[in-house]
């Protein structure tokens, strides 16, 4: 094994450099993981272009798969690990004293371990980043062992991906049976929210998106849309209300990260409905809302962060039992020396390149 790796470090807003960092020692409740894939979401666009605020520097990518190749034996204990064992690694289990870890909510932890965002790589062991060769695999971290038979690019999918789609739309949204149920955006999240909703039987599936977004609007309907939108041509309030019957949508997610489209949401949801807010538009980010609509209309609107290691679990059973190619959204595998690139790429600001789900492959 090499002595250092490289890892793709956002070093201020807008700007990415690969750097070099030593290979850690492995203490006894530690361990190293070999990067076997890295997924790029909106979230990292919003990182590069410093609309989050972050601790810089800081390795980016926070949805990877790996294999791991060092464990202590500490660690093996942990984790239920070996060496060997293919893992998706998600966040971490936090302190365990603070109020978000006392009411089970540690995802929330401000000292819990925070891969490819909220924890600095300016001390050693440096590698909390998936867009990189190696990353390091604290006593606190959340380690979902994978099977060999996924492909990489589905893999790599569960743990944020998918896992957020079972949890926002079924979970936290209440998608059931027979449900009218409408998604804002047809990006990763957007496709995951479809294909968890159609699995928990919604009676129809609406996702909108812009004129751009005509490959994943397509590919939408593989993952279980029953009507796409294309809010540069109709009127997406209206395309609901007509295809309902006036009833309107029972649950609402929105992860388009646009103000407008947020507005839009509040329009579609049915009396007593949900509205899922998954998308992100930045910290200064101030979006007009008609209040009184909420109010009137008792409409709950509910915030989603990221999945807990529940869903990481169910998403990858349902994702076996179907059998469903969910690697069918992934488009580009870019490597790490592009990492910037393929965010731009993401954010839909090089012409002609557009990915529906891009990968980083080390």
């Amino acid at each position: 094994m090499s002595q250092s790796c490289r890892g793709a470090t956002l070093v201020q807003p807008e700007k990415i450099e690969i750097r070099e960092y030593p290979i850690p020692d492995v203490p006894p409740n530690g361990g190293l993981v070999a990067v076997e894939r890295a997924g790029v979401c909106g979230t990292d666009v919003k990182y590069l272009h410093g609309k989050i605020e972050l601790p810089l520097p800081v390795i980016l990518g926070h949805e990877i798969l790996g294999r791991v190749v060092k464990l202590g034996r500490e660690a093996a204990a942990i984790h239920g690990l070996q060496e060997g064992d293919r893992i998706i690694l998600k966040g971490a289990l936090g302190c365990g004293r603070c109020a978000d870890c006392r009411r089970g909510a540690a995802r929330f932890c401000r000292k819990r371990t925070n891969y490819g965002g909220r924890t600095t790589c300016a001390k050693p062991p440096h590698l909390f980043g998936g867009f990189a060769d190696y990353i390091y695999l604290p006593p606190d971290a959340l380690a979902t062992k994978v099977s060999d038979r996924l492909p990489a690019e589905a893999a790599v999918l569960i743990g944020a991906v998918m896992a957020n789609g079972f949890q926002w739309a079924v979970r936290q949204g209440g998608v059931k049976i027979g449900d009218f149920v409408l998604i804002q955006g047809p990006g990763q999240q957007g496709l995951a929210s479809a294909f968890a909703a159609r699995q928990a039987g919604a009676a129809r599936v609406f996702i909108s998106g812009i004129g751009r977004d005509a490959e994943r609007l397509a590919l939408a309907e593989r993952f279980g849309a029953h009507r796409t939108i294309n809010v540069e041509k109709e009127n997406v309030a209206e395309v609901v209300r007509n295809e309902t019957g006036g009833a309107m949508a029972d649950v609402v997610v929105d992860v388009s990260g646009s103000p407008k489209a947020i507005q839009t949401s509040v329009e579609c949801v049915r009396r007593q409905g949900t509205i899922v807010l998954g998308g992100l538009s930045g910290d200064s980010t101030a979006t007009p809302m008609l209040l009184d609509k909420l109010v009137w209309g008792e409409i709950r609107l509910q915030g989603v962060f990221t999945a807990d290691n529940g869903a990481t679990e169910a998403a990858m059973r349902l994702v076996e039992a179907t059998g469903f190619p969910v690697e069918e959204m992934v488009s580009h595998v870019f490597p790490i020396e592009e990492t910037e690139r393929c965010i731009r790429a993401v954010g839909g600001e090089i012409a002609n390149l557009y990915p529906i789900k891009a990968l980083i492959k080390p």
